[in-house]
């Protein structure tokens, strides 16, 4: 069901968010894959959807100037503004090591303190920022379980108890910050002892009160950070759902643990744990509460819109719903946005 109360957004922001015809509203909420081998489909992909972002994967080939390049002819298709955002873990999952390597955040917390893991995601920050990049999807504050087995590759995790990710996860956010990004905390409700890989099966955690103890301390923690949730179905709290389409687990994060206003996104929606085709679960993650829908198959762009479009037309979805997610994206997009016809 979608929400029925008055979104927690100013007025004035939301009077800029419903003054953008439907569609493009919708649009905003909708970020793609885009791939450098088939750079002219990024460009019209942009250009004929307006989408409020893109999910840059790796530019391969492609140096800085290249990127720099590349991303301001995306961002000159995209009438609003446009949100860049890419996987900048380090390790086995960095999108952008042609700007330099970053170490695996396994090896950052068993070798640097959290001062000196902030400055050097700081100065990686900065050439980050300046090819054209808005936002990074890290850091990972999944925890580690006791028995030490995770469904995801080990080296993506912070080395320590939820109170150390923690400590570290804050030097991160405030690094990619100092820089001007937006930093993503993932996988909200907690990868770290889910029964599988969201990528290939269904991955379910403890139950609700379990993670409240252990792998959620870290999203009280650190806040400050848009968030990133997994298709994860958790005991006592989703029923049965990967929370990316359960609107408790969402109201769960928005009131339980602070981040009442921040911006929430789903993880790749092309996962088998969510169990639906993107067009169909896009409409159900922001009925539940979600922002921003992202996939990796750019050619589903159309078929998303008009999906979202439908419900909307059907009151499966609320115009409400949609307005207070628009209004997420569009503070991370240029001050004039509201301003074009």
């Amino acid at each position: 069901m979608a929400p029925t109360t008055e979104p927690p957004v100013a007025n004035v922001e939301l009077a800029c968010a419903r003054s953008i015809p439907l569609r493009e509203r919708i649009a905003l909420l909708v970020w793609p894959a885009v791939y450098s081998a088939d750079w002219e489909a990024a460009v019209s992909t942009v250009g004929s959807h307006q989408v409020g972002g893109v999910l840059l994967m790796k530019p391969t080939g492609w140096g800085p100037d290249e990127l720099r390049a590349g991303l301001a002819r995306l961002d000159g298709a995209a009438r609003r503004g446009l949100v860049v955002a890419t996987d900048e873990e380090g390790g086995a999952v960095q999108r952008l090591s042609m700007l330099g390597e970053l170490p695996a955040q396994q090896d950052v917390s068993e070798q640097l303190v959290p001062a000196e893991a902030g400055r050097i995601i700081a100065d990686h920050a900065v050439s980050v920022a300046d090819v054209g990049v808005d936002m990074v999807l890290g850091p990972v504050v999944d925890v580690v379980p006791a028995d030490g087995d995770v469904p995801l590759t080990r080296s993506r995790f912070f080395t320590g108890d939820p109170t150390t990710v923690a400590a570290y996860a804050r030097a991160y956010v405030d690094a990619w910050r100092s820089a001007g990004l937006v930093p993503v905390l993932k996988h909200f409700p907690g990868h770290g002892g889910a029964s599988g890989d969201t990528h290939d099966v269904q991955g379910v955690t403890a139950p609700i009160d379990d993670l409240a103890a252990r792998d959620l301390v870290p999203y009280r923690e650190v806040g400050g950070a848009a968030v990133m949730v997994g298709h994860l179905t958790v005991p006592g709290l989703t029923d049965g759902l990967p929370a990316t389409l359960s609107p408790e687990a969402i109201a769960y994060l928005r009131d339980d643990l602070g981040y009442a206003d921040e911006l929430v996104m789903t993880d790749a929606l092309g996962m088998q744990a969510v169990g639906l085709p993107e067009d169909a679960a896009s409409v159900r993650a922001i009925a539940a509460g979600i922002d921003v829908v992202i996939f990796t198959n750019t050619a589903a762009t159309a078929s998303v819109i008009d999906a979202i479009e439908r419900a909307v037309s059907t009151g499966e979805l609320s115009e409400g719903r949609i307005d207070e997610a628009a209004t997420r994206v569009l503070r991370l997009l240029e001050p004039a946005a509201c301003d074009i016809g």
